[in-house]
């Protein structure tokens, strides 16, 4: 079964490469104080990882940000643990076609919506949100550090060995407030 995820894996990153050189947009940052709109793609399996992608979400938004979350599930069905809330989505793997690529008509608002920034809040070379991240029409797009990771970002935070959520977050959100 390994073998066939990577066989659809492998043939989706073709296609999804293919898309993104024939879009071939340029893509620019402004300082993190002129950023309005954020948008947040993250694995929403791991409850810790979503209550820290929630409260950065929040703190975003006290600072007078809209912040936008697409989780992704990995499984057949949404859990019913998982609530659609105004500015929160989820996809799952209903929602992709045969080769693990989103099938953008059944994605709802968040590929319709025009980010300022696009916060891929992930460590896994994961196909399904990487392609939300080349599919999205956010003018920056920045993730952590992922082999392959500048085809789908514009830039990656390398953090290390060290898988923290919180750390990577802190990360990204010190190097967006010190762009000039």
């Amino acid at each position: 079964m390994k073998l066939i995820e990577d066989i659809k894996n492998y043939i989706g990153r073709f296609l999804l490469s293919k898309e993104i050189a024939e879009k071939n947009a340029k893509h620019s940052l402004t300082t993190f104080n002129e950023v309005q709109h954020i948008g947040i793609v993250y694995n929403a399996e791991d409850r810790n990882n979503e209550e820290a992608i929630n409260n950065y979400a929040n703190q975003l938004r006290t600072d007078g940000k809209k912040v936008f979350l697409m989780g992704y599930v990995d499984k057949k069905d949404l859990p019913h643990s998982k609530k659609f809330i105004l500015q929160s989505e989820f996809f799952w793997k209903e929602k992709l076609n045969g080769f693990n690529l989103p099938i953008k008509g059944k994605i709802g608002r968040f590929l319709e919506l025009d980010f300022d920034l696009l916060l891929n809040l992930y460590f896994e070379p994961s196909l399904p949100m990487q392609a939300i991240a080349a599919y999205s029409k956010a003018k920056y797009r920045v993730g952590s550090h992922i082999a392959g990771g500048l085809d789908y970002y514009d830039a990656m935070i390398d953090i290390g060995e060290k898988k923290d959520l919180n750390f990577l977050i802190e990360q990204i959100d010190f190097y967006l407030k010190n762009i000039k």
